[in-house]
């Protein structure tokens, strides 16, 4: 680029005559210019406008004044006289404030001076014989003063025309002036620039073989043919970037084709029930290899549901045939290995060796994969089982022990010949633990058929919320702010458990019209509450067997926390846990 600059430099020379710069730099003098003689000419004209009305308005004010002196000198009061001389220094004084406006202005007109002078005139002749003049005089007077008015109106329009005409002149200067420096610049930039974007764009689109018109030999121009010699210069470069990337597509190819077939043989060892992987793969691996043949042995029996492709059989050595192998090995654990068998006359390229050694292991890390969900398996259904077993316990068995303890009492009863009363109430307890029982027995059932068939915990709840919703015949608000894969899917399934025993609760027995579930993460811990505006819980809820209680707080306690209930019988029932993520 500093190369193509300098030779730039050497062959297109700048005008400094017909330089952008300085054709900006000369139109905005001349525009300011303009402005600026605009500016001045306005503020001449308007100092000059400045006191004329409030002159006007002191000369009209002469007429009242003449008329208040004609109506004095008719008075027949004993101190008209007085009055008279009053009203004739009030006028004296305004006149004389009229003279000394007259010797500091500028006025220029002739006949407006002329006439200041006939007022003067006439003044000084009443001035001095006030008892002689007549009604007609006083009214040729204020003639006089109105024809005075009527010149200083019409001299401050002419100023007010005046400035009219410098301002339209000055607007339709800098409106010719703006539309030839439009011009000017539409030639010299505009258009110019126009033609180098459209090079520019073909340049970035492989297309070196456009040229510019002849430009002025000004910046544009210097640019012009900075850019023809980057355009010849690209085009080098583009070509010998072509002959590389065919060289490399080539190289590519192989890496394509590798990444396809262990995309392929990680998808299926992912998404398979038993983790088996494809032989076709094995095929395309060989196709891609194009140099021998490959087959996979593993160490332990019981894995061979995982591997599908065994080749025993094509494991005769040759004298001729190289063998090369590549562990499937996985945190310490050795599975088996994976057979490349090749001619001696060939060599192995590092892309082959790559290619099976990461097929190597994608392998071992499936089977190690299978192995974990296994044992991982086994513990959730023996954590499950034992869930189970105390949840069985708590309620179901102690209701069969309370159904046991009330037949033995219903015996002795029958046996004692107790009265009817005692024995029809021990009948009734027991038709009431037998109902007891029987509701916790569909509960359990419920709860242990309960599956994450859904893809996620919030499609689950929402299930379960909507499920509720019809049934309650009620809004229920649900809320959920969850980071993704924050929780197991054993802990799914015991909030998703919960949330459903809770809402069991208010369905069957809060008489609510309104519930909410929110299940959140709060300062580093996830949060449940459920929540109804019904009647809350009896006071003797412990002593009570079909609330599900126990089954919440076995769920709660496998997620390692403590569930809280808060009631009022006149503001509902709020259930909430708290436990680590």
């Amino acid at each position: 680029m500093q190369q193509a600059a300098l030779n730039c430099n050497s062959d297109h020379t700048l005008n400094k005559k017909s330089s952008l710069v300085s054709s900006a730099r000369l139109y905005t003098a001349i525009i300011i210019t303009s402005c600026l003689l605009s500016m001045f000419a306005s503020i001449v004209v308007t100092d000059d406008l400045r006191g004329d009305a409030e002159h006007i308005n002191r000369v009209g004010s002469l007429r009242m004044q003449v008329i208040k002196m004609s109506r004095t000198s008719l008075s027949d009061q004993s101190n008209g006289t007085n009055l008279l001389r009053n009203e004739m220094r009030v006028f004296d004084t305004k006149i004389n404030d009229i003279l000394f406006y007259l010797t500091n202005s500028t006025i220029g007109n002739p006949e407006t001076i002329n006439q200041h002078t006939r007022v003067i005139a006439q003044w000084n002749n009443i001035k001095d014989n006030t008892s002689q003049i007549e009604l007609t005089e006083y009214d040729q007077f204020v003639e006089t003063i109105d024809q005075l008015v009527s010149l200083l109106q019409t001299e401050s329009e002419k100023k007010l025309m005046l400035l009219s005409i410098i301002q339209g002149f000055d607007v339709l200067m800098i409106l010719l002036i703006s539309i030839f420096v439009f011009i000017k610049l539409n030639n010299s930039l505009i258009s110019p620039l126009k033609q180098l974007v459209n090079i520019a764009s073909e340049i970035g689109k492989g297309n070196f073989d456009l040229k510019v018109a002849q430009i002025e030999n000004n910046e544009l121009g210097v640019l012009s043919h900075t850019i023809h010699q980057m355009a010849d210069q690209l085009s080098d470069t583009h070509k010998e970037y072509e002959r590389r990337v065919e060289l490399k597509t080539r190289q590519l190819t192989h890496s394509n084709l590798s990444l396809k077939v262990l995309y392929t043989a990680a998808k299926g060892l992912a998404n398979y029930e038993y983790r088996k992987i494809n032989p076709q793969i094995i095929d395309e691996l060989e196709h891609i290899i194009n140099n021998g043949t490959i087959s996979i042995a593993l160490t332990e029996h019981h894995i061979d549901n995982l591997i599908e492709y065994r080749v025993n059989g094509r494991k005769t050595k040759h004298k001729d045939m190289n063998i090369r192998q590549f562990v499937l090995k996985k945190q310490g654990h050795f599975f088996g290995d994976i057979i490349w068998q090749y001619p001696k006359k060939s060599e192995p390229e590092s892309w082959q060796i790559q290619l099976l050694q990461a097929m190597a292991d994608i392998v071992a890390t499936a089977i190690e994969l299978e192995q974990k969900k296994i044992t991982e398996n086994r513990l959730l259904i023996s954590e499950e089982r034992a869930v189970i077993a105390r949840e069985l316990h708590d309620s179901l068995a102690q209701s069969l022990s309370f159904l046991k303890v009330k037949m033995s009492l219903l015996t002795r009863q029958i046996e004692k010949k107790v009265a009817e009363d005692q024995v029809n109430s021990t009948i009734h307890e027991i038709k009431s633990g037998l109902n007891s029982a029987y509701i916790q027995l569909r509960e359990l059932l419920t709860t242990f058929r309960l599956r994450l068939d859904d893809p996620s915990i919030e499609s689950s709840l929402k299930g379960t919320v909507a499920e509720f919703t019809e049934k309650c015949q009620h809004p229920i608000q649900f809320t959920l702010d969850l980071p993704q894969h924050s929780l197991t899917a054993n802990r799914e399934i015991h909030l998703l458990q919960i949330i459903r025993e809770g809402l069991s609760n208010i369905h069957r027995h809060a008489k609510a019209s309104n519930a909410g579930v929110k299940l959140v993460k709060a300062n580093g811990k996830i949060l449940l509450e459920i929540w109804d505006n019904g009647i809350g819980l009896p006071e003797n809820i412990e002593q009570i067997g079909h609330f599900g209680l126990g089954i919440m707080k076995e769920r709660a306690k496998s997620l390692g926390a403590d569930i809280h209930m808060l009631s009022n019988l006149q503001a509902g029932t709020i259930i909430s846990l708290t436990f680590d993520i």
